[in-house]
């Protein structure tokens, strides 16, 4: 297979926070607020969003920084997703896959680094080797699982070729990754390939880049952005309406409504766009009450999934989902039907479950007690404990009685989880990080998984996902995975509620901003400003 050269230009994930946070947040909203111009260069695009760099160092190979890196401009890879979410050439111009564990990738010509040295199959050889060498101080665990790589040998000075250990056909869709951003290591300075380089990071405050006029993809069309963050929802608000923040991302979706209703059309857009990140349940499906398929449906019945789009989300915050996969995706299985609220069908199937109001309090019993679920969620993502609350009241409609707790961050619930103390785990994950679906699927559903928090297991799809894995042929491994989408909506081992929008202020003055499903890309040679 061969995919052919086509122009690439497309638009992350949590960062703890520090002591002083909050402070930041506040001094920075108040130099906004106080109109102060020093803070900013006027030819600057300024930008506002929740997570940033904790660290001097953006070596994309190092924790989140392969986002913060690619989202930035920095960085890239040797393929990317366009806004459709299909596979595109970025550093390299083409591919053809030699045998099931076997890649020659072409790369293109004249594409410099930020330090004025050429990309080279050397150089893109020794930063993917670094990645999976346990040895080497750029060595990423994740990586080195998600791509494989057994040998990389090169054949000339712009082809190389990667052999694989195993199998696996989604190989090229794992080269989208960040953190296997190329980047030159012959000197200490971050030196990528994207429109803007590096100039200086602040940890947990800022980001400045500067326009990289040797682009390979045309000259930037800025001269300078500068990425802010702030954490807090209600800072970026404030941020970007004092008029000192041209875009701001995950933008308060009830604010963004009120900045609509007032009909600021002239000097803010509010844009919003369904991406790859899931608010969804895993379910103890191992043992407990939700090991009866019958209550997982009955749960499925019983939330009013339009009710916590329009109070929690505005109505312009979500989409709806089946699948775990959102429709932006070619991999979807658009075929499945979304769970509608019928309270009716609910109580039919805790009928069927044997769960029965034996007292008259208004509280199922099942199994002789009360049918109590725990149901917990984390912090980090402002939409979820809203949403947790919201299903609590919905639930107790149909006679189930929840406990809910919020956490920090969300591994001590996948822990307790795993642990059989939490019935309900409330998340929100990109499904679909790389475009591919193996990942997620792989990671979550079969029997051993390292995300398995549920207690999943079933033989059937187990083969089935394996088989997806290897099959080379595109049209045969789109029906795997739609039959392995469809098990999963059937046996409900998780609850699909929604997938996320992206919601985003942004000034008049900005051209060329899109938001990309996959939220990886942010900064791009298109962006300007007026």
């Amino acid at each position: 297979m061969t995919v052919l050269h086509e122009k690439f230009s497309p638009a992350g994930p949590g960062a703890s926070t520090r002591p002083g946070r909050a402070v930041f947040c506040l001094i920075l909203c108040l130099i906004f607020c106080l109109g102060t111009t020093t803070v900013f260069a006027a030819e600057s695009l300024t930008v506002a969003k929740p997570f940033g760099p904790s660290d001097t160092n953006l070596d994309p190979a190092k924790g989140s920084n392969g986002w913060y890196a690619s989202e930035a401009g920095i960085t890239e890879t040797l393929f990317a997703l366009d806004f459709d979410m299909k596979l595109i050439p970025c550093l390299a111009r083409g591919f053809d896959n030699l045998s099931p564990v076997s890649w020659e990738i072409r790369l293109r010509d004249n594409v410099f680094f930020h330090n004025g040295l050429p990309m080279t199959a050397q150089a893109v050889k020794t930063c993917l080797e670094r990645l999976i060498d346990e040895k080497s101080d750029g060595f990423n665990k994740r990586i080195q699982g998600l791509l494989d790589i057994k040998a990389i040998t090169i054949k000339d000075a712009r082809t190389l070729t990667i052999e694989t250990r195993h199998p696996n056909a989604g190989f090229i869709y794992n080269l989208t990754s960040p953190e296997t951003g190329i980047i030159d290591l012959s000197t200490d300075t971050l030196a990528g390939t994207g429109p803007f380089q590096l100039k200086a990071v602040v940890p947990n405050e800022k980001t400045v880049v500067t326009a990289f006029h040797k682009y390979w993809n045309g000259t930037p069309k800025l001269a300078q952005a500068e990425l802010y963050v702030i954490k807090s929802p209600v800072s970026r608000m404030l941020a970007f309406e004092s008029g000192k923040i041209d875009i701001a991302t995950n933008f308060p979706e009830l604010d963004a409504l009120r900045l609509m209703k007032q009909g600021n059309g002239a000097k803010v857009e509010i844009i919003h766009q369904p991406t790859a990140r899931l608010c969804f349940f895993f379910v103890r499906v191992k043992d407990g009450p939700l090991a009866d398929s019958n209550l997982r449906n009955a749960l499925n019945y019983a939330i009013d999934r339009n009710q916590i789009l329009a109070s929690v989300l505005g109505g312009i915050g979500a989409e709806i989902g089946a699948s775990v996969f959102p429709k932006v995706m070619p991999w979807c299985n658009t075929a499945l039907s979304t769970y509608t609220y019928a309270p009716e069908k609910a109580a039919a199937l805790l009928d069927a479950a044997d769960a029965k109001d034996l007292d008259g309090d208004g509280i199922l019993e099942k199994d002789g007690k009360p049918l109590h679920l725990k149901m917990w969620t984390y912090e980090t993502r402002a939409a979820l404990k809203p949403t947790l609350e919201l299903i609590k009241s919905q639930l107790l409609k149909v006679g189930i009685d929840t406990g809910i707790r919020v956490t920090k961050k969300g591994s001590p619930i996948n822990q307790a989880m795993q642990q059989g103390r939490v019935h309900l785990n409330l998340q929100m994950w990109n499904t679909a990080p790389q475009g591919d679906p193996d990942a997620f699927l792989s990671d979550v559903f079969m029997t051993h998984a390292r995300s398995n928090f549920m207690g999943y297991a079933n033989p059937k799809l187990d083969q089935l996902l394996q088989a997806a894995k290897t099959c080379f042929d595109p049209k045969e491994r789109a029906r795997l995975y739609n039959r392995a989408q469809q098990i999963i909506h059937d046996e409900n081992p998780v609850i699909v509620l929604f997938h996320k929008s992206m919601v985003t202020a942004m000034s008049n003055r900005v051209t060329g901003y899109r938001i990309h499903p996959a939220e990886k890309y942010l900064l791009t040679q298109s962006i300007g400003k007026e």
